[in-house]
């Protein structure tokens, strides 16, 4: 992918003999997590404060930048905020090593993927709000059923009149706790 491509280029400039002794002569070789480990071990021999830099910024991405290759890898599932948690550091990662013309597709990815976010939140609360009015224009009892009952005899309309209490209150429960989190 475009970040093991940054990676590649990043190794190639800064460590290019050691990288083709690890045997990575083109990107698609590079797996993230040994670039990581690969950097760990080489990094007292380049010198320059640049590379330095560089690789101070690089290692505290580690944890994330691995993960979305295992992620990707394993097509795990995320949360929205892990998710976006994970296209901003692919975004800095890329900026660190490849300038900004390199990370422009993420941005893009991003932007994307926060508006899609948005109209979908906005969507769920129209629909969450369309669904609770609907709830509270409905009436538990109608008049005309109360009564239906009047003729039953007093046990069998205790019954029932237990009965469809109870199944009411599981009804308005169920409604409550699937629409709790607005």
């Amino acid at each position: 992918g475009q970040l093991e491509t940054y990676a590649f280029c990043f190794l190639q400039h800064w460590l290019l003999s050691e990288s083709l002794a690890a045997g990575w002569t083109c990107p698609e070789a590079l797996e993230l997590h040994k670039f990581f480990r690969f950097l760990e071990v080489h990094q007292g021999k380049v010198k320059d404060e640049c590379f330095q830099l560089t690789l101070s910024a690089l290692t505290g991405w580690r944890r994330v930048i691995t993960s979305i290759r295992h992620a990707a890898v394993h097509r795990i599932p995320h949360d929205r905020k892990t998710f976006l948690k994970m296209v901003r550091a692919a975004i800095k990662f890329s900026k660190c090593i490849a300038g900004f013309k390199g990370s422009k597709r993420l941005c893009r990815i991003q932007k994307f993927v926060k508006t899609a976010l948005s109209e979908f939140d906005q969507l769920t609360a129209q629909l969450k709000q369309k669904a609770r009015l609907q709830i509270s224009l409905c009436e538990a009892y109608p008049h005309y059923l109360d009564r239906r009952l009047i003729l039953l005899p007093e046990a069998v309309r205790r019954v029932l009149q237990s009965s469809e209490d109870d199944f009411v209150s599981k009804v308005e429960q169920f409604l409550r706790a699937g629409f709790k989190s607005t």
